[in-house]
């Protein structure tokens, strides 16, 4: 009688379990995910405005705002800014000699990885980790970017690496864009490789994003 009853009490509890397995729901991963964002980068900004011992953060002004006010030093908002983290190129070659920084109509050639703030990987120009003699990088425009990638790379010069911070309206927007999601703080891993130069007399100071 003991071992029937014991074998029902089994097979009532698998039962229960399997019963509640199927109504639990798997947690969505943007739930909320406009607040998250915004909160994540007050997060980042209070780091860039108190670094960390050791750690060289810097934050700069949406390109198209600095342009439209002529350079002018005007207020901003906080998500007018990209957040950047200074990091080292290559572990094996710290003291890598920096280059040129890039023009408004000039092409560069970038590695880079992107993701969100739940860890999710969107985009990146190679698989795995980043090997200098393997990998080779990306060559784009600086106008055909989204405009926080731009702005943060009229600030890199050859051979510089940096971690990105980029603020949803500096970025793919409101909606969903891809794989990304609308009100998405972006982070890009960028190393700029080298700069190109249009072909023709070398007005550098001359070149501005329009």
């Amino acid at each position: 009688m003991n071992k029937i009853i014991s074998l029902f009490s089994i097979i009532s509890i698998l039962c229960c379990f399997i019963s509640c397995s199927k109504d639990t729901k798997v947690a969505d991963p943007y739930s909320d995910w406009e607040t998250r964002n915004s909160i994540y980068l007050d997060s980042i900004i209070s780091v860039c405005k108190n670094p960390p011992v050791g750690e060289q953060w810097e934050s700069y002004v949406n390109y198209k705002l600095w342009n439209d006010n002529q350079g002018i030093t005007t207020v901003w908002g906080a998500t007018d800014f990209v957040y950047m983290k200074k990091l080292p190129y290559d572990e094996n070659n710290p003291t890598q000699e920096l280059g040129i920084s890039p023009m408004g109509t000039d092409s560069v050639f970038v590695h880079y990885c992107g993701r969100l703030i739940n860890g999710t990987t969107f985009d990146q120009s190679y698989y795995g980790d980043w090997e200098a003699e393997v990998d080779e990088p990306i060559g784009v425009v600086l106008t055909n970017l989204i405009t926080g990638w731009a702005t943060a790379l009229l600030h890199m010069k050859e051979g510089e690496r940096a971690e990105i911070y980029i603020p949803y309206n500096m970025g793919y927007g409101t909606e969903v864009f891809q794989a990304v999601p609308g009100y998405s703080t972006l982070i890009f891993d960028v190393r700029l490789e080298k700069v190109k130069h249009p072909t023709g007399p070398d007005d550098r100071l001359l070149k501005r994003l329009k």
